[in-house]
């Protein structure tokens, strides 16, 4: 006798909010940056005090997505991977694009699902670490009780 089949999963490349939405982008922004360190780089040996955002993107984009909801992007730039957000109102949020300097613009993405970008354990890993440390600096920064709607 056989196995009933699981039924086939859904994936979306469009994610709703998981969290809180009372929490602004400014205060997610604030948290996510003070929460950056070495070992979440993709890049440890590169990353530095003075260009904290430098390897930080993925894990940024999904700690974004977990928030604010929308679809992960994805481009290169100078043969370095790089992800931004796009939001359900069609805003691109990239928290991390100033690693490349000033005036840097992500053009031409393509859209990537969650599961992809967590299909590497590093990355995995970092976002996890990544996740906890941005929501112990955003109960520093904006209580509950005082946060805003993005």
């Amino acid at each position: 006798m056989s196995q009933p089949r699981a039924a086939p999963i859904r994936t979306t490349r469009v994610m709703p909010r998981v969290t809180d939405d009372r929490v602004s982008a400014d205060a997610l922004s604030k948290a996510i940056a003070r929460a950056w360190a070495r070992q979440t780089s993709a890049d440890p040996a590169g990353w530095s005090a003075a260009n904290p955002a430098w390897g930080q993107c993925a894990v940024t984009a999904l700690i974004v997505q977990d928030f604010f909801g929308g679809e992960l992007f994805r481009c290169e730039v100078n043969s370095i991977s790089h992800y931004w957000n796009r939001l359900a109102s069609g805003k691109e949020l990239d928290l991390t694009g100033h690693q490349f300097g000033n005036g840097f613009r992500a053009s031409r993405g393509e859209s990537r699902t969650r599961a992809y970008v967590m299909s590497f354990p590093d990355t995995a890993a970092r976002y996890r670490r990544l996740s906890a440390s941005t929501r112990r600096a955003l109960q520093r920064l904006v209580p509950l009780a005082q946060t805003n709607r993005a």
